[in-house]
């Protein structure tokens, strides 16, 4: 007995060094290439741009000096912080009073968060996963790859190429790529499988930046079994791709453990804040967008930014 207790200590040594020379070896993950897809950076945030642009012009948008609107840009940074700059956009994050739980990509760097979702998070970890989901799609450019999938090549290259300026020319496309603005919606139907993607790729920024990747998953199935309070508007903009929280799970199994970051106390009250915030439901935002509500709005409350290009009619 007394040969036994005598040489646990030295067992239990052994396999602590061996444990941790094993987690020395396991690379953490990285993200993939984005790949090309024909169209330069400077065409993609042209384009981009042009539906910022829409978006000020159809739906009421916080102004950066909204605390709500800080917070999310610097839960924005964090993220982006951990993108390689050779593969980095210009990230831009914005808030949008709207009830409905929705956030939205455009090709370039912009994103925009519905209040609803950030009232709808139970904790930081979980609208970093939703923002963390949408930075995905910019960073693999699902939009352009969509575009290209639908047999846009041209009208890519067209407005990258100059027709950004011309009437007609960015609001047909918007219609043929089925984005809906007047309904509230900005982004591309993206398939299962840029869903599968933007939540790898979100797992991994979600990752590197502290944050538990899980609560991604969680998120996203928490609100498909909801099913009401906004659960299929933002469910139809981002098909299960599966079983998201086992996939993301599956993803993460190999990764070096860490301490995860679920929370932080800047969140509880930017939430409460989003609670009392007078948000629109879709059908008020499309009404104003109609009689031109909201963009008279956002230049007032100075949300529109400067130097944007000329908005297309939609009358």
């Amino acid at each position: 007995m007394k040969r036994s207790a005598q040489f646990r200590p030295s067992l239990l040594v052994g396999l602590v060094s061996s444990a941790l020379a094993l987690w020395a070896i396991i690379p953490s993950p990285e993200l993939p290439d984005p790949g090309n897809t024909g169209v330069t950076k400077q065409q993609q945030e042209q384009i981009g741009l042009q539906a910022v642009s829409e978006v000020y012009k159809t739906m009421p948008v916080l102004p950066d000096s909204s605390p709500i609107t800080r917070y999310v840009q610097q839960l924005g940074q964090k993220l982006v912080a951990v993108i390689p700059e050779e593969n980095s956009w210009p990230y831009q994050f914005h808030v949008i009073p709207q009830k409905e739980i929705n956030a939205f990509a455009v090709p370039g760097g912009p994103i925009f968060v519905n209040i609803g979702t950030i009232a709808a998070a139970q904790n930081e970890a979980e609208l970093a996963g939703v923002m963390a989901h949408e930075c995905s799609h910019i960073y693999m450019q699902h939009s352009i790859k969509q575009m290209k999938k639908q047999q846009l090549t041209q009208t890519v290259f067209g407005i990258a190429g100059g027709l950004l300026g011309q009437r007609g020319g960015f609001a047909s496309s918007l219609g043929q790529m089925g984005l809906n603005i007047s309904n509230g919606l900005l982004s591309l139907k993206y398939s299962r499988g840029d869903e599968a993607q933007a939540d790898a790729v979100g797992a991994i920024i979600m990752y590197k930046a502290g944050y538990d990747p899980v609560a991604l998953a969680n998120f996203f199935q928490r609100l498909e079994e909801q099913g009401g309070s906004g659960g299929p508007n933002f469910m139809s903009d981002h098909p299960n791709p599966g079983n998201r929280v086992a996939s993301v799970q599956n993803e993460i199994r190999d990764w070096p453990v860490t301490d995860k970051l679920h929370d932080s106390p800047a969140f509880a009250p930017i939430r409460q804040q989003a609670t009392g915030v007078h948000a629109f439901t879709a059908q008020e935002i499309a009404q104003g967008a109609k009689d031109g509500t909201w963009s008279r709005q956002n230049r007032l409350s100075g949300a529109t930014p400067s130097g944007l290009p000329q908005p297309v009619s939609n009358r």
